[in-house]
């Protein structure tokens, strides 16, 4: 403007401003499908104030508040039970299966979800003190977070200025040609360095969450394309949250032969809401086996049931249940009863009239997907499979042999699944964990990158660098081939960027562009290195 060049300095302007406003509007949009996805879920509770029950916001909770909670209802703060029994599903917590039975003085924790039962609870720890905020404070916020490429770009188009003043200078010193000074001026590598790695990232991002997969900014890109290990926790990740009933075993064929022990079993247990009395249910519905009359059933939480059949008292329940309350007899079957054990299976007792007269054994029940995913992850470059689990060795050592896992870790706890991915990255390998659970959240943090499930807790989710739209394994491969295709469009635009400047710069030092042609043409590539970027949203339609 000072030479009077009004037309290069409105071109130059104009171009300058057209690529921040590309980038700018590629992060607004993308950013508003991520931020729509981390809000979190208050919900309401009843509590007893002043002697009434009232409805409330969890957000509104205050320590002392007595919650009244029955079956299906999340908790919202950490609390002491005070009154009633309850099975509580502690799955998201501690990554039981099962859930368990809590009682008067039981510790409760939030973000776990009442299964079955009535109960009271004291809340004394809410809002920033509960277990899941505990927990929380692991997380940071990963959208603020510049990738290591982003910064090593930022420094790179810091030094290629100096790079242009000097040329500029060396230029005019040789020539004193104010034309060929302002159009080498004119060269500057960093718009188009700057520029196009976020808008690379940004695209992937809204890509990825189009189809139906959270990435949570350029870092979880960047750090699933350099992963070479992926741990996977068991329940709720490889496999689905309700059981299937794999072997029903008579020890009294005559009264009790194996079909009618399903269906026998089946209806009892239909007046029950636990995870293995609906895996048996479904298994009789699915082999259209018939209602069998009984009496009247008790239901003892945690423990088992009670009936009529036929005259006979019949208890159905877990091996503890019959054995100390019933003195049923094990011995006789000890050798039937360890094969299924060995196999992983979690095993239902049937009682008549105190006689051991069946089992039903089940196992969880694995996605249907989950061995493919683990192949095609080994196809596009991992090389390392770990289990981790809360279940004993046998079920965890079957299900590894079963999916084509390489190590697993049995009984876990959310500590120890932490140092594991601790211990395999002090090895040298770079870890990409998959969980559900609120237990799931530090190690989901400590790993390289993390990545929660469809179903997983809101925490979870929060803590995970990306979070799967849909409730199947599939979108892990798909981050991975997403992760690796945004890193191979960010080095190229690098390279070419650096070509293409460095060939344009020549040309203005030679003489040969006038400071018009050389802004032109400068900001020209970068636009068309930004387009390239902003055409990945759309790459794959």
């Amino acid at each position: 403007m000072a030479r009077g060049d009004y037309r290069t300095a409105m071109l130059t302007q104009s171009l300058l401003t057209l690529g921040e406003y590309m980038e700018q509007q590629t992060s607004r949009h993308s950013d508003a499908l991520l931020a729509s996805l981390m809000q979190p879920r208050e919900h309401p509770v009843w509590v007893e104030r002043d002697g009434q029950s009232v409805e409330i916001q969890s957000e509104a909770l205050v320590n002392g508040d007595v919650m009244l909670l029955g079956p299906g209802d999340n908790i919202p703060a950490d609390g002491t039970v005070i009154r009633g029994v309850g099975l509580i599903n502690q799955a998201s917590m501690t990554g039981e299966g099962v859930p368990v039975r809590r009682e008067v003085g039981a510790w409760i924790y939030a973000g776990t979800q009442v299964q079955d039962g009535n109960i009271a609870v004291r809340a004394e720890r809410v809002g920033d003190d509960s277990s899941t905020a505990n927990i929380r404070r692991f997380i940071t916020d990963s959208l603020s977070q510049r990738s290591e490429t982003q910064k090593v770009t930022q420094e790179m188009a810091d030094r290629r200025v100096a790079i242009t003043m000097g040329v500029g200078a060396a230029v005019f010193a040789m020539t004193r040609d104010w034309q060929r000074l302002a159009s080498v001026f004119l060269v500057d590598y960093s718009c188009a360095l700057k520029l196009s790695t976020p808008i690379a990232f940004k695209s992937i991002m809204y890509r990825a969450a189009r189809n139906g997969l959270l990435l949570k900014g350029g870092r979880a890109i960047e750090q699933l394309a350099a992963v070479d290990t992926v741990v996977f926790d068991k329940t709720g990740t490889l496999t689905h949250g309700d059981m299937l009933v794999t072997d029903v075993v008579s020890f009294d064929p005559e009264r009790t032969w194996a079909e009618r022990l399903l269906a026998i079993a089946a209806s009892v247990e239909e007046h029950s809401n636990h995870p293995l009395a609906r895996a048996v249910v479904a298994a009789a519905e699915h082999h259209e086996l018939p209602h069998i009359n009984h009496g009247e059933v008790e239901y003892v939480i945690a423990h088992g049931l009670l009936s009529e059949l036929d005259d006979h008292q019949m208890v159905i329940g877990s091996r503890h249940f019959l054995s100390c309350h019933y003195d049923i007899d094990f011995a006789t079957y000890a050798d039937e009863i360890a094969e299924l054990e060995q196999q992983g299976r979690h095993l239902l007792f049937i009682g008549l009239d105190n006689q051991l007269v069946g089992m039903i054994g089940l196992q969880d029940n694995v996605r249907e997907e989950a061995a493919q995913v683990i192949a095609q992850l080994r196809e596009h470059g991992i090389n390392n499979v770990v289990l981790l689990t809360g279940d004993k060795a046998e079920k965890a050592e079957q299900l590894a042999a079963e999916l084509g896992i390489d190590r697993f870790y049995a009984q876990a706890t959310p500590e120890s699944k932490v140092d594991v991915v601790r211990q395999l990255q002090e090895q040298g390998h770079r870890v990409l964990f998959v969980g559900d659970g609120i237990n799931d959240a530090p190690v989901l943090t400590q790993a390289n990158v993390g990545l929660a499930m469809n179903q997983s807790t809101e925490l979870a989710q929060q803590a995970a660098d990306a979070v799967l739209l849909q409730d199947h394994l599939h979108g892990i491969v798909a981050a991975r081939e997403l992760s690796l295709e945004a890193m191979k469009l960010v080095n190229s635009n690098i390279r070419l960027t650096e070509w293409v400047n460095s060939s344009i710069m020549l040309a203005a030092a030679l003489g040969w562009l006038t400071p018009t042609a050389s802004a032109l043409l400068h900001n020209g590539t970068t636009l068309g290195v930004l387009l390239r970027s902003l055409a990945a949203k759309n790459a794959g339609k």
